[in-house]
């Protein structure tokens, strides 16, 4: 099956980008925001003794991969390696390969790792800047793994052009599957970085933004091995999202669904047992909320407020930072136009949680 790739995502970002500096001029300064402390009833202890949902579980063995010198990162502190690795089945991207960008610092000695996952088959701006950015931010204290998502984990074209209804629950069926394996082999990852010598696998973070970020919500509540993650304009409940986003490729398959007579209502009941096992709603109470701060638009109109707050209350309430701007113009905190400030936010939660506040 062929998967929608993106199409020119740098000159997308910029031309977003472009649209979004009209908005800021029009409605002034960009800086509002709420910001909640996190919840400090949490048993630590607990974070550490989960064990995987059965759908998530795997043979755990030597990680096979392939690994090569490809220049400097960005700074001298680094060199840049391509990564590959066999997935675990069919992760909806080329070879069901694993691709990665490795930004190994040259410092001696073991350093944490931060896990940047992509936006898959879409803009590739926010992690290709957090990358770089944790890389000049800590002078090489912190290695950086930014995952490649050339493909979409979900077939949007053919799940519109289906034939009928079965067509349709099947398509999303492969979709769930491809979500399932990619959670695996970013677990996978994490095996691997244990048998790196240079790398402390004590210390590792994650961070996603958008789609990224549901998928490192659902990875939370499945790994008990991260010491700090990061979620960015994320969520639970990803049917509820699918059947309400007012997205050009969500809104497209609401109105395919209306077309076998189904409302959103409709939609989202009939996705919603399916993605139950990925809804990291599903499973609360797993996670150490001061390891994790959340970044989300008060304003979003696609990810409905519902689903912010219930991902919030399953993770028990961690550091939340709320803008009160919609989806899209929330990110301009992470630009220059928001003067980097989200990207030093984040420095400054990895560099607490991975190097001065270190788990034993």
């Amino acid at each position: 099956m062929a998967y929608c790739k993106k199409n020119r995502p740098r000159a997308r970002f910029r031309s977003l980008i472009v649209t979004m500096t009209a908005m800021v001029a029009a409605s002034g300064c960009y800086t509002s925001h709420v910001r909640t402390p996190a919840s400090t009833t949490f048993d630590a202890r607990f974070a550490h003794s989960f064990d995987p949902d059965p759908a998530f579980q795997y043979e755990q063995t030597e990680v096979p991969v392939t690994n090569h010198v490809e220049g400097r990162g960005a700074s001298s502190q680094y060199e840049l390696r391509l990564l590959e690795i066999p997935s675990i089945g069919d992760n909806a991207q080329d070879g069901n390969l694993v691709t990665a960008r490795y930004f190994k610092s040259t410092l001696p000695g073991k350093h944490p790792l931060v896990i940047v996952l992509p936006i898959w088959g879409t803009y590739t701006y926010p992690p290709r800047k957090i990358s770089s950015s944790l890389q000049r931010y800590s002078n090489g204290d912190v290695h950086v793994l930014y995952v490649q998502g050339e493909n979409f984990l979900v077939d949007w074209p053919s799940i519109v052009d289906a034939d009928d209804q079965a067509e349709f629950m099947d398509l999303w069926r492969e979709a769930l599957e491809h979500q399932r394996v990619t959670m695996i082999d970013i677990r996978r990852l994490i095996d691997w970085a244990a048998q790196r010598p240079e790398i402390d696998a004590d210390r590792v973070g994650l961070i996603g933004f958008s789609a990224g970020a549901m998928v490192a919500g659902n990875i939370l509540t499945q790994e008990p091995r991260l010491a700090a993650t990061v979620l960015v304009m994320g969520g639970a409940h990803t049917h509820e999202i699918i059947s309400r986003c007012n997205g050009e490729r969500t809104t497209n398959v609401q109105e395919k669904a209306a077309t076998f007579g189904w409302s959103r209502d409709d939609l989202e009941t009939r996705l919603a047992s399916m993605f139950q096992t990925i809804d990291p709603a599903s499973y609360p109470g797993r996670t150490d909320p001061s390891r994790v701060l959340i970044f989300e638009a008060g304003r979003d109109t696609c990810v409905p407020k519902n689903c912010r707050d219930d991902l919030w209350e399953a993770l028990g309430r961690p550091e939340r930072v709320v803008f009160d701007y919609g989806h899209k113009k929330a990110f301009l905190s992470f630009t220059p136009l928001g003067n980097n400030w989200m990207r030093r936010q984040i420095w400054r939660f990895f560099e607490a949680k991975l190097l001065t506040d270190a788990p034993r």
